[in-house]
This record gives structure tokens, sequence and C-alpha cells, in this order.
């Protein structure tokens, strides 16, 4: 199939690639066995085996292989199983998604097979993708890590197993990854590439920003954010879409890189000598962004300055609905941490805190941030919602008292620094902060002992 091919599919909303993960167990003595596999997918509550079968093996490539019919809302999944040798497999090769610890990754590196589950996404991408981790954390249910080859990256075999048995979507972070890739000009100026993979199985061109040197922090975001758009609502080529708001729309469009690299500089990271080999991922359907201004694409590194100053970044409804119910499912979890480690700012006098000796001076401590969705004053500014971050004070009787830590940009009479408390219906997102790491809803397993 030729990338013109590929890119008139995407168009239509479907992709030719299959997701492929693999997951490791955590016993030496695991040994696939064609009864226990398909009983455990029998039996699990979440989905529904419809068949189960034998297929041929590829001696090079698995020892067993199967494909299973699976019925999951509504809609069916033909996933092909491959138990497969390790050996061929280096896991040194592949980053990491998450926390994953040492002896886990040394646990799977000293076994001999791991299961390969390959799928097409037949839903919208996150409920496709947790499918695939159900099915996956059912086989082996005590697993050592699993890999997801379309990011090239690692995960929890802990993460997996509580993604798993929820009912809610992990984040949308975990079905790409993206790469930063920057060399350095004669001028002593930075050059950035950045680009994903893991989209165009998600019915996507893969993404990617080339040739800037200015705010690789900003555009980090900007991309990220944009990822999360096109997971949902995926534009076409070259049209204009609106990915957020700086007092002004931050404006985006894409161009395939084929059409793209014809007005950039040759030499440029992500040129065409990066993606003139065989089987180069590079060269796959991708789309290099562009802000649009005035009718005219020109590089997002324009909106550098803007971003830097508390922009807002649009969210589709799914999103924030994902974000907001993950977040209530494990608020216990935040409230049991809440409990154990937080302290209230001590009250000190002037004089006490003139003569505090140096040794006296506390460590930092914990941080418990919460994200609150409130009603704007006027629902025509284009959100019926604005997003706000609070400082967690106290948690009582369902409600979560907090001080306002940014300005609100719809909602008059409520001011940065506002101390007040608001029903747990609120809630949206949380993040956790610890002297040494942080922790959000999808890294909250870490804790969960």
């Amino acid at each position: 199939m030729t990338n013109n091919e590929k890119y008139d599919l995407l168009a239509e909303g479907e992709t030719g690639l299959a997701s492929t993960m693999g997951i490791y167990p955590r016993n030496k003595n695991f040994k696939f066995d064609a009864a226990q596999i398909e009983k455990n997918l029998s039996i699990n509550k979440d989905f529904k085996l419809i068949s189960f079968n034998k297929a041929e093996v590829d001696i090079e490539f698995s020892i067993m292989s199967f494909t299973a019919e699976i019925e999951y809302q509504e809609t069916v999944f033909n996933v092909d199983l491959y138990v497969c040798q390790t050996k061929n497999i280096n896991l040194s090769d592949y980053g990491f998604a998450n926390s994953i610890d040492q002896e886990s990754l040394q646990v799977a590196m000293e076994q001999e097979h791991y299961l390969e589950t390959s799928t097409y996404f037949e839903l919208e991408p996150l409920s496709s993708f947790h499918l695939q981790l159900k099915v996956m954390n059912a086989i082996v249910p005590d697993a050592s890590l699993a890999i997801d080859f379309m990011s090239y990256r690692l995960l929890s075999a802990k993460w997996l197993s509580m993604t798993a048995k929820s009912a809610i979507p992990p984040s949308p972070d975990y079905l790409y990854t993206l790469h930063c890739v920057y060399d350095e000009g004669e001028d002593g100026k930075r050059r950035y590439w950045f680009h994903t993979h893991g989209l165009h199985r998600c019915a996507s061109v893969e993404l990617e920003m080339l040739n800037f040197s200015q705010g690789a922090e900003q555009m980090n975001t900007l991309i990220n954010m944009t990822v999360k758009k096109f997971l949902s609502h995926p534009a076409k080529e070259k049209e204009r879409f609106t990915i957020g708001y700086d007092g002004m729309g931050i404006n985006l469009c894409w161009l395939r890189w084929e059409e793209a690299l014809k007005d950039l500089p040759q030499n440029i990271l992500g040129g065409f000598a990066d993606r003139d080999e065989v089987d180069n991922v590079h060269a796959e359907p991708s789309g290099i962004l562009f802000a649009v201004e005035d009718g005219d694409m020109i590089s997002p590194e324009i909106y550098a300055s803007t971003l830097a100053e508390n922009p807002i970044y649009y969210i589709t409804n799914e999103e924030t609905a994902r974000m907001s119910a993950l977040a209530k499912e494990r608020f216990p979890l935040f409230e049991k941490i809440f409990v154990k480690e937080h302290r209230a700012p001590e009250k000190k006098s002037f004089l006490k805190s003139f003569f505090a000796k140096k040794e006296d001076e506390q460590p930092p401590g914990w941080s418990f941030l919460v994200k609150l969705g409130l009603t704007v004053d006027d629902p025509k500014s284009g959100s019926e919602k604005e997003h706000l971050w609070y400082d967690v004070l106290a948690i009582e009787n369902g409600n979560i008292e907090g001080k306002l830590l940014n300005q609100p940009y719809w909602i008059s009479g409520l001011n940065e620094g506002d101390i007040k408390s608001y029903p747990f219906d609120l809630l949206t997102d949380w993040v956790i902060y610890s002297p040494d790491n942080t922790y959000t809803s999808d890294s909250i397993y870490q804790l969960d002992n």
C-alpha cells in the first residue's frame, strides 16, 4: 500500500495498522497453555469470548498462535495471540511509559516466553486500547511488565493490572510517545524535531513539528494537546483548527510531510535524509503542524511567548469526562494519602520567624492539588465550565476546601488566592507532589500498597 493510499484511508477514519503489544509473566515457571488461555478469556466479566482457535504457527516468530473473537461494548474484535521467545526482544531498546521497578525488569529478562497480542481498533482509540490491556491482563494476571510495540515503550504490570480492572480507560498519553530530537548549528542555536509514534493505529496521521528553535517546552505542550484532539476529532489535511486561547485563538493545520518538506531547508532534522531508508517508520503517513495566521502557514513557534503566559487549551468533552471519572474513582487513594501526609502550614509569630535557625527550617513537604470544573459567567464564552486548580486544605463530608492557584478567565468575583469549599462532584482531576515524586490518577498505583 502506498503512502497516498494510506493517507486516503486515514482521511476516511480508518487505519491499515493493527495495535501490537506484549506481556511478560512474573512467575519463572509460568507456562503458556492453550486451554488455560481460553479459560482465562472465557471467565473474564469485562468482555465476552465468542470463539477461540489455534492458528498456523510461523516458527521464526512464535511457538504457539491463536485467534480469539471477542465482543466488547457491543463490538466484535479479532485478536491474534502469539506465544513468542523473549530472546528476540531487547528490552533496552524501549523507553518507559511509567515507573517500573528494577526487580520486575530483571524478572522479565529471565523469562523464556512472552505473549504478544495484535488487534485493530474497532472502537474509539482509548476504549480499544483499554480492551487490549484487559485481554493481556486476563491471560497473564501476574505479570512482570508489558510492552507497547507501537509507542516503543514498556508499561508497569502494576499499572496495567489497576487499569485493566477499571471501568475507565487510561490517559491518552499511553497511546503514543513523543520523541524530541535536536541538533546545534554553528550559531550555537538548537533546532528541534518533535514527532509522535503510536497514532497511526488510532486512525490518525502521526504529528510533527520541524525546524524550530524557540519555546521547546511550549511546543512540547502544544503538540501533546493537539494529539489529544486528534484522537477523537482528527482534522483533515490543510483544515484549520483551534487548539486553545492565549488572548486570541491558537490556530493550527497540518500538511503531509512529503509536501511540507518541499518548502523547508534541505538538511534539517526530519528532512528527506531521515526518511529515505527502507522500512523507515518516519516515512509513514505523518502531518507537519503549522500555525495559521492571516491565511498563511508558518512555524508554530510564533506562539512560544504567549503560550508561556497561562494559556487555555481546549480539551474535548470526552476527555474531560474521562479525566473526571478516573479522578473520582481513585480519589479514595488521594484522600488516604492526604490524611497520612498533609500538614497544615505552621503559624509562626514574627519574632519566631525572625530568630529561627536555618537547621530548624522544614524540608519540602507534600502538596495536594485538585482541578475543579466551575460554571462560567457567560456560557457564550466558548465553554460552560472553567477548570481551575486548587491547593487542598481540607477534605470533609464530601467537600473539598482549597486555595485557588490561578486567576480565572471567565468567572468574575473569583480570584487567585481565594479559599473556598466545593462539593466532590466538581472534581475533574488531581495531582499529588511528594518531596521526590509526582503522582496522578494514572500513576497512583505506585503508592497503593
